[in-house]
């Protein structure tokens, strides 16, 4: 049996959490890909103090965009629900803005269970994530020149950043007049250890971020199953045992950072627990999402 990307769940201390979150001037976004197009969602407070996501246009999305906040897109992996998508996205702007203020998209891709066999459904989702990454794409594409995005993948979200950045390098074809300032969060990868070589699927990713941090772990519980995806004998996840290097010029292996963060999440692959590694070291926070040296 292959448990991958096993099914999130809401523990007591997190719904508590979304009981008791403050009021806040909120610069939170949702973006759906489940309809076939990018739908968005804002993040409002009523007057009695009260948090909810309202349906939004993307005309106002972008007249409301502020270039001199970084955009922090943040990508769930497989199993998880639009309504799980936007519960972890309240909690995770609350916790970011207590280090720095950014806005925040939350982007969610049609990831539930399609298929009651474990490997069969994470084959699919696999591919799907590599072809969803055309909607992200098309939004990059739409923000202002040498706008600041920070990308944050968890899982299969990690892989369908990559793709983004392959295919985003591609057609801006070195032309700087279209060129956004970006930098990338991998948690918990789930995607080939040598997926980011040249030459390989991802081998122009770099090409399109300042820097990439990677975070790796190896007790995953889930990532251990990871090389059965497609057959016995495959390779590790990048998740688990880290970007393998061979054949990167320096430039691009300086720009990867990787962090073991095993002693703050165990055996775990768990979207919100990854998430808080992240917000836990706040300096790489600081570096990765709201573009302070």
């Amino acid at each position: 049996m292959l448990p991958f990307a096993m099914k999130p769940v809401l523990l007591p201390s997190v719904l508590l959490f979304l009981v008791t979150v403050p009021s806040f001037a909120a610069d939170a976004w949702f973006a759906d890909t489940r309809p076939g197009t990018v739908a968005f969602s804002r993040l409002t407070t009523s007057s009695k103090g009260t948090s909810n996501w309202e349906a939004a246009t993307d005309q106002e999305f972008f007249e409301t965009f502020d270039a001199s906040l970084p955009l922090v897109v943040v990508i769930h992996g497989n199993l998880m629900s639009r309504a799980e998508a936007k519960a972890f996205g309240k909690i995770f702007y609350q916790q970011g803005q207590n280090i720095g203020r950014h806005r925040l998209l939350f982007w969610s891709w049609p990831s539930e269970k399609i298929d009651c066999r474990i490997r069969r459904d994470a084959q699919i989702k696999a591919s799907r994530a590599d072809a969803q990454s055309e909607f992200l794409i098309a939004f990059l594409h739409s923000l202002p020149a040498d706008s600041k995005v920070s990308l944050v993948g968890f899982s299969f979200g990690a892989k369908l950043i990559c793709n983004t950045l392959q295919h985003y390098i591609e057609r801006i074809d070195g032309r700087s007049e279209h060129a956004l300032r970006i930098r990338t969060v991998l948690l918990a990868a789930a995607m080939d250890q040598a997926s980011l070589q040249p030459s390989r699927k991802y081998g122009s990713a770099l090409e399109a971020t300042e820097k990439m941090l990677v975070h790796v772990n190896p007790l995953d519980s889930t990532l251990l199953f990871y090389p059965l995806l497609n057959g016995c004998g495959g390779p590790e996840a990048i998740g688990k045992e880290g970007v393998n290097r061979y054949g990167m010029s320096p430039e691009s292996t300086a720009k990867i950072k990787s962090v073991n963060v095993s002693r703050i999440i165990g055996r775990k692959h768990g979207f919100m627990d990854s998430l808080r590694a992240f917000l836990v070291c706040r300096d790489d926070f600081k570096t990765y999402a709201l573009f302070l040296e």
